[in-house]
């Protein structure tokens, strides 16, 4: 029985955080099967301050994942569904790896350049380089924000998000497997555009998972009202 990710709703507003949790995780099931499945729990809170939502460390229970994403209901109904997907498919990333303990073996932590090990396997990381600035959550976490600017796994949020080949081809460096490979540089609309009408087709699968399965751990990143940029913490 193949691995995937999902989602549960803990609360929502109009439908909203549901309809993004579908589109994110359609997303990475499209490109990835994940070494274990990987539940994703969507909520709320309210707050008068600047945060517009907040990520806490993966937890596992089993073969099983878990993330857990909360949105500010002061904003939610600023932001597109797309919007709100693009932060959900951003913390799938981190819960598929991203900023984690295989993560910080593929690189130099002073240069960000990738290993010849890593290279080796997947050339592309020959031309990529690993964030070293700004300080905890950011920093050695994602792709660096002065090349790679608005792609979707660098450290801050940008209006017009793309996604590279190699953000889906080095999931195979954290132990996944990858189902098909983005041909080009893409846009995040635009592949959220493909799958926004895709119905899941492992609902029982899915049903079979512990969704309910709840831990209370730390904050890993927060995204902030600051000319919408994302400011993580760990």
């Amino acid at each position: 029985m193949a691995n995937l990710i999902t989602y549960k709703i803990a609360a929502d507003v109009n439908g909203q955080l549901k309809s993004a949790a579908r589109i994110a995780c359609n997303f990475w099931n499209r490109f990835v099967e994940p070494e274990s499945s990987i539940v994703i729990r969507l909520g709320i809170f309210t707050s008068f301050g600047a945060t517009i939502a907040r990520a806490y460390e993966p937890y596992s229970k089993d073969d099983t994942i878990y993330g857990v994403i909360e949105f500010n209901t002061k904003f939610l109904a600023q932001f597109s569904d797309f919007d709100v997907a693009g932060t959900v498919a951003h913390e799938i990333g981190h819960t598929l790896g991203y900023g984690w303990d295989k993560w910080m073996t593929l690189f130099d932590p002073i240069t960000g350049r990738f290993s010849s090990e890593a290279v080796a396997v997947v050339p592309a990381l020959e031309k990529m380089l690993v964030e070293t600035d700004y300080g905890p959550g950011t920093t050695l976490s994602h792709w660096d924000e002065e090349r790679f600017d608005a792609e979707l796994m660098t450290g801050f949020k940008s209006d017009a998000e793309y996604v590279l080949p190699i953000t889906i081809d080095v999931a195979k460096l954290l132990g996944h497997t990858v189902l098909e490979h983005l041909k080009k540089k893409t846009s995040l609309e635009t592949l959220f555009s493909e799958l926004k009408a895709v119905q899941f087709s492992e609902k029982e699968q899915a049903k079979a998972l512990d969704l309910d399965y709840f831990v209370t751990t730390p904050i890993w990143e927060e995204e902030y009202d600051f000319g919408r940029r994302k400011i993580p913490l760990r």
